[in-house]
């Protein structure tokens, strides 16, 4: 006989604990109106679309002239990490014209900038988002343990930027699965460690995206629902088959329930990054929307690393606890901040010179998933149904992808883990 299992949601009915005055004190299901009403709070500001892009295309930007020199000589004689970027060679540094911009949004500012042709948003920034001090508190700590645990994806940029939750697997075999791990997990602490991790990157990825919800305007979030309804794709359920999340909320693990009470579990995928630059380019994701949260950003705006939409000639000064949405199809980038070595000098551990940091995380969606998903089959329900009975246990109880692919491929066969349950 299998062992008896409860899922986050039946332990929570087993209690009887209503969380229903957290999510209404964090507004993480705020009915139509009330949005409208916050967003009617939020200044608009119409701009025309630059003739070319400032700062200009496919080049680094300096905050500060230190902060070109510094990274000039940092860079100096060190080989790319992917021979593949930019056909081997690194981006050129200029320094950045202030005066060429068009607006310089401000620390205590938020602001909805149009086209001032089409009247279509184009750039949205919103202050104080996240209404509890505790909670901004605890995804600063959880993005800094992701950033620990995961693999580094950008890794010719200045900083970090690592994947949570879905991913497209490697090149060769494109197939959705978790992000993978720094390490391996060849330790019970290890795959603890990992368990946790995953619990608290969903958990933190479910209230800002409930939190978005509330209070972005609803095109923005349709753009997201219907790519993940239009392709199949799996919301950030961490492999779990379940429709709650959990997260520490003034001390308590608060789990919510999606569906009926108006929530609903994040997009598939997101990103922690910390101290994170990058020259001024445009990408092509599988929806027309990035939204990012700075969880915490340094307090002086004067030594660079401010994010800047160059399509519009917009910078916004850096704050925490701000949250930004704009077009990966427009022109942006991060300015070089001045910096110093980290550990070792190796790429992606620099530090700001000023001892402070950047850190939050980001919503966006890679084409490459729709084309990963056609190769998923363990997204299947007949598949994951196996996966996700109660009973069924993994060889190691960490519910990787390595472990579903091992099901699928027959390496392991879940109904004898069930009968040795």
């Amino acid at each position: 006989m299998g062992k008896s299992f409860k899922t986050p949601a039946q332990h929570l009915d087993d209690l009887g604990i209503d969380w229903t005055p957290v999510i209404e004190e964090l507004g993480l299901n705020w009915t139509p109106d009330q949005r409208d009403a916050y967003l009617s709070t939020v200044k608009i500001v119409d701009l025309p679309r630059l003739a070319e892009p400032y700062p200009p295309k496919d080049f680094f930007v300096a905050g500060t002239p230190k902060s070109g020199g510094q990274w000039g000589v940092y860079w100096n004689g060190k080989p790319l990490k992917d021979p593949r970027y930019n056909r081997g060679l690194r981006r050129g540094i200029i320094d950045f014209d202030y005066s060429r911009l068009k607006y310089i949004i401000q620390q205590d500012e938020s602001v909805i900038f149009r086209d001032a042709d089409t009247k279509d948003i184009v750039l949205v920034v919103l202050r104080n988002f996240i209404p509890n001090e505790e909670l901004r508190r605890s995804m600063i700590r959880t993005c800094q343990e992701i950033i620990k645990y995961r693999r580094d994806d950008r890794r010719e940029d200045p900083g970090k930027l690592v994947h949570f939750g879905y991913t497209c697997g490697s090149r060769h075999n494109p197939q959705i699965q978790m992000a993978a791990p720094s390490i391996k997990l060849d330790t019970p602490l290890k795959q603890d460690r990992e368990y946790r991790l995953n619990s608290d990157a969903q958990g933190m990825a479910g209230i800002m995206w409930n939190l978005m919800r509330s209070r972005l305007p609803p095109e923005i979030i349709a753009d997201y629902n219907d790519m993940i309804r239009e392709n199949d794709l799996p919301r950030m359920d961490m492999m779990r088959d379940e429709k709650t999340f959990t997260y520490k909320v003034d001390g308590e693990n608060v789990t919510f329930e999606t569906g009926s009470n108006g929530l609903e579990l994040p997009p598939p995928s997101a990103l922690s990054a910390i101290n994170y630059a990058r020259y001024t380019h445009t990408e092509v994701n599988g929806n027309n929307w990035i939204v990012a949260c700075t969880c915490h950003a340094p307090r002086d705006p004067t030594k660079g690393g401010n994010f800047y939409l160059a399509s519009y000639g917009i910078m916004m000064l850096p704050a925490s606890n701000t949250l930004s949405a704009w077009h990966p199809g427009d022109y942006h980038g991060t300015s070089l901040y001045e910096m110093k070595e980290g550990n070792k000098g190796r790429a992606g551990s620099e530090l700001r010179a000023d001892d402070d940091f950047n850190t939050g995380l980001v919503f966006e969606i890679s084409k490459s998933l729709k084309g990963a998903r056609k190769r998923s089959a363990w997204l299947d329900r007949n598949s994951r149904s196996i996966i996700n009975s109660p009973g069924y246990h993994f060889p190691v109880h960490i519910r990787t992808d390595r472990a579903i692919l091992a099901v699928i491929s027959g390496e392991v066969d879940p109904r004898k883990e069930i009968e040795a349950g």
